[in-house]
């Protein structure tokens, strides 16, 4: 079937003509991750977008581990997170073991892995492996060249990057990325910093492509729901200033908190709405409380992924006060869906969504003047608040949906030539030819 795919963003315009469907391809997508919370959504949301085009995907996750039901739950962070069965083992080792035991455990499952991994991929010689990089992992590249199958890794984070639980065998981490790096057919990285730094480690340049995180249209088309979010919150008449997500030291939503506070000199109804949990939770309430901002801040918990449109629908404006310096995060794109104008901070990853000015507002990392001089004109502006919420949600569902990137992957997977263009023009490539 020939297709003609539009792609455009604000001051471009591009057509691509091309093959777009292609034979059926057969991917056995391997993880080693606990099946929850943003993990678990790539995984599902690529899985399902695939199977939707008419591929052929087998999951294999540790043993317990199912990321097409538990898409979307709060990860281990928690000891009251209750878990069973053998999630009951990963959660004891994720919360309890010391740093450098559980670097051991993740060496470990190296030799483990033949057991799971290899009976699959003799049961379906035509395969594409396609792995979820993690770190000390090798077993899935090494089974997967050593039966000629084509291999795909998909680089979420890197060694020498900030990881939430830190990192003390990095040396070790970074050989083994630079062998499996430069032995597979394709390394998709989900943003231009990781992908920079990829091939820096050994990838060979034409192996590596840009494919951020993207959205599920479908998940944003419910009849909206935020005022009966605002009036259960008792935020009718606020404007209200809103992030959602897991809340890690390096999001800063201490200085979110901070900067609605001398917002609120001049614009009183301006309140804050935080959606989710995380290691943070409690420092930002006593920030709150510090500040007497308990009544201006609101923190609604953790709530259920079909819960989440409703709840951005609640918010005025959407803002990342940080971020680290190479993740893609996904409720970013959840807030451009949403048609929500957003205050980004000037991070790689960003830029590789973010338009400034024109599908969002973007400040200098860690100038939190400017942050709050950004959200002071979307306060003010209520024009420019919809001209930018209704140009990022066009952008996000013309450029960034897991429909879009699986047909990537498939375009990749079955050696198209128009692959690389099809990447190239959605600046989704990172080739330095």
């Amino acid at each position: 079937m020939l297709s003609v795919l539009r792609v455009g963003a604000p001051n471009r315009s591009y057509v691509l003509v091309g093959v777009l469907r292609l034979r059926t391809v057969q991917f056995i997508y391997h993880h080693r991750t606990m099946g929850r919370s943003s993990q678990a959504m790539h995984i599902r949301s690529l899985v399902e977008a695939l199977k939707a085009d008419g591929h052929q995907v087998t999951i294999v996750s540790p043993p317990g581990v199912d990321p097409l039901k538990s898409a979307g739950m709060m990860p281990f962070l928690r000891k009251a997170d209750h878990a069973r069965g053998l999630q009951r083992v990963w959660k004891y080792i994720s919360c309890e073991c010391p740093q450098f035991v559980f670097e051991v455990f993740e060496l470990f499952y190296n030799l483990f892995l033949p057991f799971r991994l290899l009976p699959t991929l003799w049961r379906q010689p035509d395969a594409v492996l396609y792995e979820r990089h993690a770190y000390f992992m090798f077993m899935g590249v090494l089974l997967g060249k050593w039966l000629k199958r084509p291999v795909f890794l998909e680089v979420n984070e890197l060694a020498g990057f900030t990881r939430a639980r830190g990192l003390i065998m990095e040396r070790l981490a970074r050989t083994i990325d630079a062998w499996i790096f430069s032995r597979a057919n394709h390394v998709l990285c989900v943003s231009r910093v990781l992908a920079d730094e990829v091939q820096q480690r050994g990838a060979r340049g034409k192996s590596v492509h840009v494919l951020p995180n993207a959205i599920d249209p479908n998940r944003f088309r419910t009849p909206k729901s935020g005022p009966s979010v605002r009036a259960r919150l008792g935020l009718e008449s606020s404007m209200v200033i809103g992030h959602i997500g897991l809340f890690y030291r390096w999001d800063r939503l201490d200085v979110l908190i901070e900067a609605v506070k001398s917002i609120r000199e001049k614009h009183p109804e301006t309140r804050v709405l935080l959606v989710g949990d995380g290691p943070e939770m409690e420092n930002l309430k006593r920030t709150a409380i510090r500040l007497g901002m308990e009544s201006a801040v609101v923190f609604s918990g953790p709530v259920p992924r079909d819960d989440v449109p409703a709840y951005i629908d609640a918010m005025d404006i959407c803002v990342l006060p940080d971020s680290n310096a190479f993740g893609s995060p996904i409720a970013l794109f959840e807030f451009m869906a949403m048609g929500k104008p957003c205050v980004v901070p000037d991070l790689g990853p960003m830029r590789d969504v973010v338009d400034d000015n024109l599908t969002g507002i973007m400040f200098p990392q860690g100038d939190y003047g400017a942050l709050e001089r950004a959200l002071v004109r979307f306060i003010e502006d209520p024009t420019l608040r919809t001209q930018v919420g209704a140009q990022a949600r066009d952008t996000v569902l013309q450029r960034h949906t897991w429909v879009a990137n699986a047909r990537i992957v498939v375009q990749l997977a079955a050696g198209a030539s128009s692959a690389k263009r099809f990447a190239h023009i959605e600046q989704l490539d990172c080739d330095t030819n």
